[in-house]
């Protein structure tokens, strides 16, 4: 009897061990990927303005530059918007897939 529950207790510990393991491999991803995310939006930040200031500068105005950048992100946005049920089902698919892949290696093994 004593056998058994040192197994029990041993396999709880392990169990324990391997969630802290995973928690901590997901926070190291997450904060990769908000890392990253910042990043990018700043660039693109940047990146956009330039690219107003430059139609300014080309277009010999203050403030058209500034509603050409605003109206190709308004139609990049009205695009995601009405294309926004294909692109949640191809990410839930995708979702789905990687879970479905997980299980598929577990089940191997």
């Amino acid at each position: 009897m004593e056998a058994f529950t040192g197994f029990i207790e041993t396999k709880v510990e392990l169990w324990k061990l391997e969630a802290k393991e995973e928690i901590g491999a997901l926070i190291a991803k997450m904060l990769l990927v908000m890392l990253v995310a910042l990043f990018a939006t700043m660039m693109i930040l940047f990146l956009t303005l330039g690219l107003a200031h430059w139609l300014n500068v080309v277009l010999e105005s203050r403030f058209i530059g500034f509603i050409v950048v605003g109206v190709i992100y308004a139609g990049l946005t009205g695009l995601i918007y009405f294309n926004r049920r294909s692109i949640i089902e191809k990410m839930v698919e995708k979702q789905n897939e990687e879970i479905d892949g997980v299980s598929t290696i577990d089940e191997e093994i």
